[in-house]
Order: structure tokens, then sequence, then C-alpha cells
């Protein structure tokens, strides 16, 4: 297992497809029928690549069944283009080839649902409980292989070419409507009534066989534009071959309903993940041991040579920092006018801290008040200025301007370095305020550093 893994899946691709030529080749010398062979081959392929991208085993058995229905129709297609051909190189270069190019499209499509973290937790889990979906598909594939062994060979499809059948019905367009309709149709309400596995597979298999009798009608009759001679004969004829149409447009439908339904889930994790850490990072800012022993410190001076009335305006104000966190801490927005009074709460106790070398510039637009923003970023933003930049009297004042123009709000400050390399920006805070903003918005957020300034700006959005 261990050399197995150690090798590329390109590689594993190219070694696929020589064993699959060189079956063919053998088969045909010793008069040998290859197919279940090639099946077999063909699904362990699969398995090897749905495996290594760490993809569910329901969407490793659709993969088995599209694989093996499309790599017969391309195998088929590909002998007749090749027939100037010896017979054995006919079948072994229509084979190497169809498995190449099947090979690459699997894992090229797999490539984009490589789940991570709590999503390859729940891909271990699926290999455990539903299993029935690999038996499913492990069956149905070899049960269509032996169907089209016996049955395409007898006596029904004598003289008869099977290909011509296949794009009959995909040239019927009321046929292949009502097969896309119909897939479409059953995966959703199976999504929305989320059946249970084992109830799933059994209504899959009823599912097609009437839609193939359904489709079958249609093309035998010649609907809708004609009516045509009803023909028993015919009408089985079409009934086999609509199965593996069916079952391989069943396939690609449920491999896109699948890829649409990943993309979301994938961004709806992603925007959990990153409203969770701007939630948690906003609140390690209020919680953490630095900012309670600097508001400690001040509470206590302030009790000891203030007033009570000072001191029980800084004990509410600080409550009312918690309290705003709390109450927002659900919103995914909140209005510039609630931010800016909670910003101000927090710059006030801020200036008790800093009586000197501290100023606010506010040049917002009241008529900018009902925009909405994340909620925290602007009093992160004081933060950050507060603390990768020395406030002194010895100094110039740290000067943080907030001004509005109808589209965005802009943060900046005079840029006074502090001497100390323990407080070397890590940038997290801005990256968290950036994903909230793509996110919620799909909107950037804008910085700018010269020598002199900082700048933040960001999105004003409209309720």
């Amino acid at each position: 297992m261990k050399s197995i893994r150690s090798i590329s899946t390109p590689w594993l691709i190219h070694i696929f497809a020589l064993l699959h030529a060189a079956a063919t080749v053998i088969c045909t010398l010793l008069g040998w029928r290859d197919s279940l062979l090639l099946t077999a081959l063909t699904m362990v392929l699969t398995i090897f690549i749905c495996v290594r991208r760490n993809l569910t085993t329901e969407f490793t058995a659709i993969s088995i069944i599209l694989v093996n229905i499309v790599g017969f129709i391309m195998g088929s297609l590909g002998a007749r283009l090749l027939s100037f051909c010896h017979p054995l190189l006919q079948h072994s270069i229509a084979t190497f080839v169809t498995t190449e190019f099947l090979g690459w499209v699997l894992d090229l499509f797999a490539s984009h649902f490589h789940p991570s973290g709590s999503a390859e937790h729940e891909r271990k889990l699926s290999w455990k409980k539903d299993y029935g979906w690999l038996v499913f598909a492990t069956l149905m594939v070899f049960g269509l292989r032996v169907y089209i062994d016996f049955i395409f060979a007898g006596g029904l499809f004598s003289g008869v070419d099977v290909v011509n059948y296949i794009f009959a019905l995909l040239d019927n367009g009321l046929s292949l409507l009502v097969m896309i309709a119909a897939s479409i149709a059953f995966i959703r309400i199976g999504r929305h009534y989320q059946v249970r596995i084992d109830a799933s597979t059994s209504l899959t298999i009823v599912f097609l066989a009437v839609l193939s009798v359904l489709c079958a009608v249609i093309v035998t009759l010649d609907l809708p534009f004609h009516l045509r001679y009803f023909s028993i004969t015919q009408f089985f004829r079409y009934s086999i071959v609509a199965m593996l149409v069916a079952s391989t447009i069943f396939s690609i439908t449920y491999m896109v309903h699948f890829s649409v339904r990943m993309q979301k889930e994938v961004v709806h994790q992603r925007e959990q993940r990153h409203q969770a850490e701007f939630r948690y990072m906003a609140l390690k800012n209020q919680v953490n041991p630095h900012f309670l022993f600097n508001s400690l410190n001040v509470l206590d001076s302030v009790v000891r040579d203030g007033s009570r009335e000072e001191a029980s305006e800084y004990v509410h104000k600080l409550a009312g920092i918690y309290r705003y966190m709390m109450n927002h801490e659900q919103n995914s927005l909140v209005t510039l006018r609630e931010e800016l009074l909670f910003s101000k709460m927090y710059f006030d106790l801020l200036r008790i801290r800093f009586p000197e070398g501290l100023k606010v510039q506010n040049r917002l637009r009241e008529e900018d008040m009902n925009k909405l923003i994340v909620p925290c970023t602007l009093q992160l933003l004081l933060e950050n200025s507060t603390k990768h930049n020395t406030i002194s009297p010895d100094y110039a004042p740290l000067v943080v301007q907030l001004d509005s123009d109808g589209k965005s709000l802009t943060v900046s400050n005079n840029i006074i370095p502090r001497m100390s390399p323990s407080h070397a920006s890590t940038r997290l805070g801005l990256q968290y305020i950036r994903n909230q903003y793509r996110d919620i918005a799909g909107k950037e957020v804008k910085v700018e550093k010269t020598e002199d300034t900082f700048t933040v700006v960001l999105p004003l959005l409209d309720e």
C-alpha cells in the first residue's frame, strides 16, 4: 500500500492506461472477453483517485458509475474511428486513450473538492457509514457490463450498431430534456427529504428503470413532432440503451449538483470560520490580560485620585464596551452611528490612560451615520494605532482621523514608531477585517502606508 501511495497520480493514470491496453491485447489473443477485467481496472483507478482527493463514498460511487459508462461509450466510438487499424491495435489504442482521458478528467474535477479540517473528518466518517454507496456502484457497474455483454451480443441486437441507438436517444430533444429534468428533480427531492442510503439506492434503481422506459417510448414513437408506428422490438432496444444513457446523464447531473453544493458549503464554512476568528480576535482584545491590567490600574487611579462620579463613569464605559460586544455578537453589520458610539467609549478609556499625546479628529458626515460596517472594526483600528505607535508627551501627538464620503470610511493616523521590537505588527487584525468584508459584501478593504501615515479605507454598506 505504501508503494502505491508513493506513486504520483499522473504516473498512476499512465500505469492503469497501460494495464488496460495490455489486458485488451492479452484477452484478444486468448479469445477471452475483456469487459469485466477492464471494468474492474477502471473501478480500482477511480477509487484510487477519489481516495487520494479525500472525497466521500457518495462521490466515489457516482464516479465509478459515470467513468465506466462513459468509458464504454468512448471505447466503442474510439474503436470505430480506428477501424482502419489491425483489430489488436484498434481496441488497445482506444482503451489506452480512453483510460488516460477519463483518469485526467476525473482527477481534475475531483481536485476542486479536496476537503480540509472538519470536512476531512466528515469524509472519514462518510467512508465508515456510507459504504453502501460503493457496494451499490460496484454491483451496478458489473451488472451493466454483464447486461451489455449478454444482451447486446444476443439476438435482439444482432447486426445492430448500438452507437446509432445511443445517438438516436441523444438526438431526440424531448427524451434528452426528460432525462435531465427528471434527474435534477429526483436529486433535489432526495436531498430535501434526506433519504436514507439504503432507500436512496433502491429508489435510484427504480427511478432509472422508469425513466429508461419512458424515454424509450418517446424515441420509439418519435415524439413530440411525429407519431411513428410503435415497434416492440425497437422499444426493447431503446429501453436497454436508454438505461445506459439515463445512468450517464443522472451521474453527470449528480456530480454537477454535488459540485455546486460543495462550493456553497466551502463558502459557508469559510464565512463562518472568518466570522468566528474575527469575533474571537475582537473579544480577545478586550479580555486579554494587558487590557484588563491597564483598565484596572486606571480605575484604581481614578478611585484614589478622582471623584466617585469619575470612577462610576469609567466603570459604566467599561461595562458599555462589553455590553456592545455581547449585543452585537451575532450581528454581521451595525450602523456607523452605533460603532462610533462604541468606539467613543473605548477612546474615552484610552484618553484616561493616555491623558496627553492622543487625539481623535471626527470628520464623519451626518448623512453617513446610517450606513453599515462590520462591528468592532473602528475600535480595532483605534486599538492598532495605539498598539503600534508611541504615545507620550515627549513626542508629537498621535492623531487618528475619521473621514467619510458616502462610500467609504477612512481611518488614518500619523506614524510614531515604537522602539521596542515586541510590538511588531502581525497584520492579523487587518486580515480578519478584510475577510469579513469579502465574505459579507464581496468588497475589499484598502490599506495604505507611507513614511508618515497609515490609512485604512473601509467600505460603507447600504441597508
